[in-house]
């Protein structure tokens, strides 16, 4: 074990190179070279690049143990930009973790690359009675890594935050997803009435996204989970939240009425949060979903990108003035060379699978 250990620290401390063929990566981008007897393969789904010594049967299977005298490398691009201050030594770019078990990956390499401003992991697995030689050769397909111009444009990044409580103390969650590096910003709120919440399945299925996008996408599934729990329209104090922002409020029915806007704007902890959201986030999109209507609605700035929207997800567009107090409209007042605005569906729940569904994350991630 200590033999394998060493083999393989002193393979990946040298230069690397070699004269093979280069596999190109048009996923995360990137590209190897690959010595005689290797072959490389993108995962479906995810675009991880999978290089090894042998055919992999399944490239999902990356518990599996390679077979005697065989490796198998598995490389991303982990999207969180820079390496960590202090993971490299002067001169440094690739840096080996111990042999260890990872959830899973179960038991190898994991390997640190820094290129540029991305930093890529690595997971080398290898059978039984390797040779040095292959661990070498393991080490001149990691050295040999470069990036393509598409790196910079791409990324895939999943995080998540709580942005603060609801009036009934339910938690408001948001992720980031895709490249923190895009200069397009577009945020997608699926529920703000507790009682029209179909947009939750596109923001489940942007969630379940295993690609690297091109924006830096940020998801809110539900601003309003007091009245999604009640299935009301409303938020847990009977205030409808998108009366309440502060553009054009004025008072607008009684406690209990459907589009009561509450005493005064801004008046909800939902409400607040969202603009204590906006002002920090300023995205360049907003969408905002509802139903039933199926339709896209906009006014003022937003209406150009609404339209595009519209027509890629197969959903027609009205120009339509806004009520007073929604939060699209707040947000036109308040950022003025940004776009915010409303796709309605149709009614009734929709399922992430649907092929609706579908279009209206391509459309998103077209936005």
């Amino acid at each position: 074990m200590k033999l394998l250990v060493a083999a393989l620290a002193v393979a990946l401390a040298g230069a690397g190179g070699g004269d093979g063929r280069t596999f190109v990566n048009g996923v995360y981008g990137h590209t190897l070279r690959l010595p005689a007897g290797w072959q490389a393969r993108l995962q479906p789904g995810t675009g991880l690049t999978n290089a090894s010594t042998y055919r992999v049967s399944d490239l999902g299977a990356f518990y599996e143990r390679p077979p005697a005298g065989q490796v198998r490398i598995v490389l991303y691009d982990d999207g969180r930009g820079r390496c960590p201050r202090g993971s490299f030594r002067r001169g440094e770019r690739i840096r080996l973790g111990p042999r260890s078990r990872f959830e899973g990956y179960g038991v190898g390499y994991n390997v640190l690359l820094c290129l540029r401003d991305h930093s890529l992991q690595a997971f080398v697995k290898a059978g039984r009675d390797v040779r040095p030689a292959r661990l070498a050769q393991a080490r001149d397909v990691l050295a040999s890594v470069r990036l393509t111009r598409r790196a910079d444009e791409v990324a895939n990044i999943h995080s998540a935050r709580m942005l603060g409580r609801s009036q009934l103390g339910r938690p408001i969650r948001i992720w980031r997803i895709g490249n923190p590096r895009a200069r397009r910003r577009v945020l997608v709120v699926g529920c703000i009435h507790g009682n029209e919440c179909a947009g939750k399945a596109v923001t489940a299925r942007l969630l379940a996204l295993t690609r690297p996008l091109a924006l830096d996408l940020w998801v809110l599934p539900n601003l309003n989970p007091d009245g999604a729990a009640l299935a009301v329209r409303q938020n847990g104090r009977g205030v409808d939240l998108n009366r309440n922002f502060g553009a054009m409020w004025k008072p607008i029915g009684r406690h209990g009425s459907p589009q009561y806007a509450g005493p005064r704007p801004w008046s909800e902890r939902e409400t607040r949060i969202a603009r204590r959201l906006l002002g920090s986030l300023r995205p360049d999109v907003t969408i905002w979903f509802h139903q039933p209507q199926a339709l896209v609605r906009a006014w003022g700035p937003s209406v150009a990108a609404a339209r595009r929207f519209a027509r890629r997800a197969g959903l027609p567009y009205r120009s339509l003035p806004w009520p007073n107090g929604t939060a699209a409209n707040w947000q036109n007042h308040r950022f003025p060379g940004a776009a915010a605005f409303v796709v309605e569906l149709s009614p009734g729940p929709l399922a992430p699978g649907a092929t609706a569904t579908g279009r209206y994350v391509a459309a998103i991630l077209a936005s």
